[in-house]
């Protein structure tokens, strides 16, 4: 059976480390980017998202069409000039019963140079101003796109680290497990112990050997995800330092949080945009019953030799200047912009609600994320004292199981228990980060400012598989 020297040996290496709430506050509000150092650390891989990733690509290229909306209602505020010119060739023949036929070829030709200006149209203003609110949406849009992939891609990465680690614990076990038959099987076939206690080793290997193979299923699944977020091979290289602390989040840090999620959720911000959207539109269709003012001056220039018309001009050179200023005043279309003034009327109703209930959602998203961080950051203490205890009663049923006080079954027991109390721990570890993650996503945080702070926490892996998954500075306190 595995001895205690070879569960500890090469544990995890002791780092000193900063108070990981202070690391928190500073992602939360502050962050410091660092140099990044590998090419697949945290930092290195949420940069290749964000400049390979489809998704920002698209919304990026959305934005750029949308700004020309602008531009395109404000040309309705500048002058027109529209130029024509014509020319005609004319060939007629008359034949006439008591006179001679009659040839008639002429042709002619002209110009014609229009200058309009709109002088006043209360929709081209509020249309005007409707482009713009609908480009700021975008912006918003496109910036929560660039957030998500932030998010989704940290996120993965510490999944990708959260499935390791429990492949480190499931993998030491199934090593302990497979010792543990090869000794028990001996002792059977020396006579030293019961036959049955081979079956009860066995069984916990399979199972364990079982669990394994999930495991390694699940992290080939969320590299996969990574590789896709990111488009490229990744190999996460950087892992949590193992002493980082993880402490709560005070009332009054909750307090600062939730009023900069209120300024910076982008959800709730183009919530608020679409409110004003509404409102613009319901100008916009208002102005319909507005007159407007258009003035316009034109220039036309015509040339013509038909000798044998009788109506001026007969032939020679026209030019005529036009001034003309047009006022449009609607009456009635049938009730169609009535309708649609409505219309738009319920729409801000609308908007208002989905706001407040954009609102109500973030908020509770947000005291989520809070409870699940303290409870992670509470449970993390329980769960350090759980493997303590879990090691101590190990190494105690070891020793009595040696001396034919205790049996396989209350060894078997113990050790699995302490494998999963060094599993729970882990998850715990990494669940607080991810959700610190999503904290940040929720505030309109998240940024590689803010990433590069979390990586200040990593630090290089070590593949050795002689490392053991108890965390050293547990049983050293």
């Amino acid at each position: 059976m595995m001895k205690s020297s070879k569960l500890l040996r090469n544990t995890w290496p002791f780092r000193k480390s900063a108070n990981l709430r202070h690391v928190i506050s500073s992602v939360l509000l502050l962050g410091i980017s660092t140099s990044p150092v590998h090419a697949d650390n945290l930092l290195e891989v949420v940069d290749a998202a964000l400049q390979n990733n489809l998704a920002l690509n698209s919304a990026e290229t959305g934005l750029r069409a949308a700004e020309y909306d602008v531009d395109i209602n404000r040309a309705k505020f500048l002058p027109s000039l529209n130029a024509s010119a014509s020319t005609n060739w004319n060939d007629g023949k008359t034949h006439q019963h008591q006179a001679p036929s009659l040839d008639n070829g002429y042709n002619n030709h002209g110009v014609n140079i229009t200058l309009s200006q709109t002088l006043f149209n209360l929709a081209d203003i509020y249309s005007h101003s409707s482009a713009k609110v609908d480009l700021d949406i975008e912006k918003l849009r496109t910036e929560q796109t660039r957030q998500s992939i932030i998010r989704d891609t940290a996120t993965t990465y510490f999944e990708y680290l959260k499935a390791r680690a429990q492949i480190r614990a499931t993998q030491a076990e199934f090593e302990s497990s497979q010792t543990r038959l090869r000794l028990i099987t001996r002792n059977v076939e020396l006579g030293n112990v019961a036959g049955t206690e081979r079956y009860e080793v066995l069984a916990q290997k399979e199972r364990t050997a079982n669990t394994l193979r999930s495991l390694k299923k699940d992290q080939r699944i969320v590299l996969t995800k990574l590789e896709t977020l990111v488009l490229q091979p990744v190999s996460p290289d950087f892992d949590l330092q193992s002493a980082v602390d993880f402490e709560p989040i005070g009332n009054q840090q909750q307090r600062q949080l939730n009023q900069v999620m209120y300024e910076s959720d982008y959800q709730l911000l183009i919530a608020q945009r679409q409110v004003t959207q509404s409102r613009q539109a319901l100008k916009e269709t208002g102005a319909d019953f507005v007159p407007s003012l258009k003035g316009s001056i034109g220039y036309t220039y015509d040339n013509t030799n038909d000798a044998t018309a009788n109506v001026f001009p007969d032939k020679g050179v026209t030019e005529e200047a036009k001034y003309a200023l047009t006022l449009d005043v609607p009456i009635l279309n049938g009730g169609r912009d009535y309708y649609r003034y409505e219309q738009n009327k319920v729409n801000i109703e609308k908007a208002e609600i989905d706001l407040e209930d954009r609102k109500q959602q973030s908020q509770q998203s947000f005291d989520e994320f809070i409870y699940n961080i303290n409870d992670f950051s509470a449970s993390l203490d329980s769960l350090a004292e759980i493997i303590k205890a879990n090691y101590a009663s190990y190494i105690g049923i070891q020793k009595a199981h040696k001396l034919g006080t205790r049996t396989i079954t209350d060894l078997l027991s113990a050790e699995s228990k302490l494998f999963s109390s060094i599993r729970d721990y882990e998850n715990a570890r990494y669940d607080y980060i991810i959700t610190t993650l999503q904290l940040n996503d929720r505030i309109g945080n998240l940024t590689p400012v803010t990433i590069g702070k979390i990586a200040e926490q990593m630090s290089p892996m070590n593949d050795s598989k002689a490392d053991s998954p108890i965390p050293f500075h547990l049983l050293a306190q």
